[in-house]
């Protein structure tokens, strides 16, 4: 990671995670960002952050907006309570295996996040989000 973004400090670290804090921009704001990683796990195999990598954007503080187009008040996010502005960003299609844990998660994830932020930032001045993508669901959200 810091070969890539020297920016992101590794703030937590374990045998079997590890969680990174650093900057983005997207168009024209900076955010605080958080990458959550684990390794898989027998214990908890389907805790999200052990099947791939977990951004949240930390500040500022990600707007909701209810007025759009768009079917959530937020698009491409894991909505998770009880802050849903905390909620993951959906960064690429699960159901396509866009994502491997043979990936480095600083020459995917860090660089799909960024353009989510500059999405972010077009929905938020126009409504739409213009980044393209399919959300997919994950297992908790395909059962309820």
């Amino acid at each position: 990671m810091q070969q890539h973004w020297p920016g992101f400090g590794l703030g937590e670290e374990t045998l079997d995670k590890a969680v990174w804090f650093g900057s983005l921009v997207g168009l024209e704001r900076a955010y605080r960002v958080m990458i959550e990683y684990g390794l898989p796990t027998r214990a908890a195999p389907d805790e999200m952050f052990r099947r791939f990598p977990l951004v949240r954007v930390l500040s500022p503080e990600l707007e909701l907006r209810f007025d759009g187009p768009e079917e959530a008040p937020l698009p491409h996010v894991y909505f998770r309570g009880p802050d849903f502005t905390l909620s993951p960003l959906c960064l690429f299609d699960i159901e396509a295996d866009e994502w491997s844990h043979d990936d480095l998660i600083a020459l995917t994830t860090v660089p799909w996040a960024a353009d989510w932020l500059a999405c972010y930032e077009g929905w938020l001045a126009t409504g739409r989000w213009l980044g393209g993508g399919r959300h997919a669901r994950t297992p908790e959200e395909k059962a309820s």
